[in-house]
């Protein structure tokens, strides 16, 4: 409990540093088409949680409770990613292209490091997908890590859902697997917490793709290494991630279907819609943390307890978010 604490004081200590720090610098996210803020902000508050996150794994690896494997496989492409989020945050990578190539680049040396992607409970079976499966880690790794950021859209959501993505799945991890993992992953849902009082509408700070890009990878690694020894509780942790997976991911199947360039900011996003129409920040981002809690959980922990095989779980989880994107027309510039 006490690396979950000190992670998220020293978030919060040093997320206010950051932000005095640009705002004297004028590292501002000045608004545009994708906006859904009005005025000009700091961002970089995401480096508050990266740092807190690699004093804990520091921590824990100091204390044992942590396997230079697993601090490597987690730390190296997360700040790898971090550094091109702020690179893109400073606007000195503007080029989509070379962003998302070194994405690719950076993911498949996870998939790498890590052996590749382990045999995965489907049914009652354990399959390796040798690989195919491989190829499919690191798309998962690269489109976590960019849906983060594309979802990263209005005020407290991203705070809200890896806070509470994490510590559910924090809680299955201690209750269902031998990892140590589990601390870790606590430690980040502490870090959104302590950069999240700071992120309350109307925010004072933004992530920025530095935070929302690492939490993205670093969730996404987490996955890959809980499923080599207990893949049921990876599929728990992708079925939290079900409201932005299933949001980011209708939206931008739907924005291919229209032609439209999957790069160009924009607002069209369903939980942005729900942000316009209901003409609050907070109602939405509570309700992400609603859905998580009351919704998800229980089906995440069904399938870790071997309750529900992973695949109706999976479905049981997505079919109605996914639903709810298509009707709130995610991938459309305004509801009809």
């Amino acid at each position: 409990m006490i690396f979950v604490v000190v992670t998220a004081l020293i978030t919060f200590a040093l997320t206010a540093v950051i932000r005095r720090f640009s705002l004297r610098r004028g590292h501002l996210d000045i608004p545009n088409e994708r906006s859904s803020h009005s005025s000009p902000t700091p961002h970089g508050g995401g480096i508050a949680v990266v740092v807190a996150t690699l004093v804990a794994g520091l921590l824990l690896l100091g204390a044992d409770k942590l396997s230079a494997r697993e601090f490597t496989a987690i730390f190296v492409p997360g700040l790898a990613i971090a550094v091109l989020g702020r690179l893109d945050d400073l606007g000195r990578l503007t080029s989509a292209k070379w962003r998302l190539a070194m994405h690719f680049m950076i993911a498949a040396f996870a998939v790498w490091y890590l052996g590749g992607l382990p045999a995965l409970t489907i049914i009652d079976t354990s399959v390796d997908f040798s690989i195919i499966g491989n190829c499919v880690a690191v798309v998962y790794l690269v489109w976590l890590l960019n849906l983060f950021n594309f979802m990263d859209g209005i005020d407290l959501i991203t705070s809200v859902e890896t806070a509470t993505v994490c510590l559910v799945s924090a809680w299955i991890l201690q209750a269902k697997s031998d990892s140590g993992l589990w601390i870790l992953v606590a430690s980040i849902g502490a870090a959104l917490i302590g950069f999240g009082i700071f992120n309350i509408p109307p925010a004072k700070i933004f992530l920025g793709d530095v935070g929302s890009a690492f939490i993205g990878v670093t969730i996404g690694v987490v996955t890959i290494l809980v499923a080599d020894g207990s893949p049921r509780v990876a599929w728990s942790i992708v079925i939290l991630l079900a409201i932005y997976i299933s949001d980011s991911t209708v939206t931008l199947l739907r924005r291919l279907v229209s032609r439209e360039h999957v790069y160009k900011a924009h607002r069209t996003h369903a939980y942005q819609h729900l942000a316009k129409k209901f003409d609050s920040h907070l109602k939405v981002s509570v309700g992400v943390g609603a859905i998580n809690l009351v919704w998800l959980a229980p089906i995440a922990w069904l399938v870790a307890d071997s309750r529900v095989v992973p695949i109706v779980g999976l479905a049981i989880a997505y079919a109605p978010l996914i639903l709810a994107a298509y009707l709130l027309q995610a991938g459309k510039p305004k509801l009809n």
